[in-house]
């Protein structure tokens, strides 16, 4: 699929796919004072909460054109362009945290994307990274007894989506290309009915339970 291509979809949803703040990060993300890179901003929702809460400064990446005066608003400053063929603008080793929420099975290289922002973080800095877990029950249940696999506007199965990842395939292929100091987590929305029953079968079928997959990777 070709750079314009990608862009185009992304141009053709609604505003509401962009505004997600992806409570994930604010649980990890909990100093004040922080340099913060958000790729895949959107609007700058996730972002205008850590500068009215914790008083950080965060810059923004966005591929559509559509939201970034949105974002400007919103956040310290936004670059339009796509991470992977692009220029960042700072300099190396400027960041606490960058962040990329559901942006990874998106990209066409995400190794090479991910090695690209390695570069900008701080020492000590962590690269939080959210993807959907294609092994939830939803996706599989749907392809083993109905042998159906449907793409849809939103979630797991987003006709957006150019990659798909459990946490083994994740964890593997982050080690074949010498990208260490990481840990993914399997993330289970709570309060949800998937929670109490991972909790009741003492995390068991975890793996089919949680919906996206939380990467940390440690510079």
């Amino acid at each position: 699929m070709s750079i314009d291509k990608i862009k185009q979809l992304y141009l053709d949803k609604d505003i509401q796919y962009f505004s997600l703040e992806r409570e994930i990060f604010k649980s990890e993300i909990t100093n004040n004072n922080l340099n913060i890179l958000d790729v895949g901003c959107g609007t700058g929702s996730l972002g205008s909460f850590f500068i009215s809460n914790q008083n950080c400064t965060v810059h923004g990446f966005e591929i559509n054109s559509n939201i970034i005066d949105l974002a400007r608003e919103n956040l310290t400053s936004v670059v339009e362009g796509n991470i992977e063929i692009d220029p960042i603008p700072f300099e190396n080793r400027s960041f606490d945290y960058i962040i990329l929420g559901d942006v990874l099975e998106h990209l066409i290289n995400p190794i090479q994307t991910l090695q690209k922002l390695k570069k900008y973080l701080r020492k000590d800095g962590v690269l939080l990274v959210t993807t959907p877990n294609i092994k939830h029950w939803s996706v599989t249940y749907n392809l083993i007894f109905k042998d159906n696999w449907e793409y849809k506007e939103w979630g797991i199965l987003d006709y957006s989506h150019l990659r798909f990842f459990t946490k083994k395939s994740l964890m593997d292929l982050l080690r074949k290309n010498q990208i260490n100091n990481i840990k993914i987590e399997r993330i289970i929305q709570n309060p949800s009915k998937s929670y109490i029953i991972n909790k009741l079968t003492f995390s068991f079928f975890e793996g089919f339970l949680a919906s996206h997959l939380l990467l940390k990777i440690k510079n």
